[in-house]
């Protein structure tokens, strides 16, 4: 540190070591402000994406005269379109009718039922198989069968692993 904030270090040590708080804080964060900011210098991150292999950018791609050739056509052909869409409409806007638009929802309403109805059938199909598999379950006998075999597969499962575990080690092969 520069020596003029000696008097501001001091003053943060004495305020720590008396366990005076406030002053403690105001002074380191003087302390804090006296020191510079750090920023990387002006250009760091083109010369950084240059050195990964990552081309920066180097000029502005709207300032091509091409570019904005085209942009300028896009916005005409836009502004053209806007002003031939109203008359576009009215002419689709005849060609259908009040009683073909009711039409329409009617029949997609229609469809829309349909598919809910063979959605529904095989949702009760699912629900048949479900039950029948989860009847048996409801037993004593079955629910002890299945118990016995959870007890038997649990006590097969520790002694593999303390097999498999005990036959770790940090050689590949055994010594002669």
């Amino acid at each position: 540190m520069r020596p003029a904030h000696h008097n501001a270090l001091a003053r943060w040590l004495a305020a720590e070591r008396d366990n005076r708080t406030a002053e403690a804080e105001a002074a380191m964060l003087e302390l804090f402000e006296a020191l510079p900011l750090i920023a990387p210098p002006a250009g760091f991150a083109s010369r950084t994406l240059v050195r990964a292999g990552i081309q920066a950018a180097r000029r502005d791609p709207f300032a091509a005269v091409w570019l904005r050739l085209v942009l300028s056509a896009s916005l005409v052909a836009t502004a053209l379109g806007a002003l031939w869409l109203p008359p576009v409409l009215r002419i689709l806007a005849g060609i259908w009718s009040l009683g073909d638009l009711v039409r329409g929802g009617v029949q997609v309403m229609i469809e829309t039922t349909r598919w809910l109805a063979s959605a529904l059938r095989v949702w009760e199909l699912l629900l048949t198989i479900g039950r029948a598999l989860a009847e048996p379950l409801t037993l004593p006998q079955v629910t002890a069968a299945l118990g016995i075999c959870l007890l038997a597969s649990s006590l097969a499962f520790w002694f593999l692993r303390d097999q498999i575990s005990g036959e770790r080690n940090w050689t590949y092969v055994d010594p002669i």
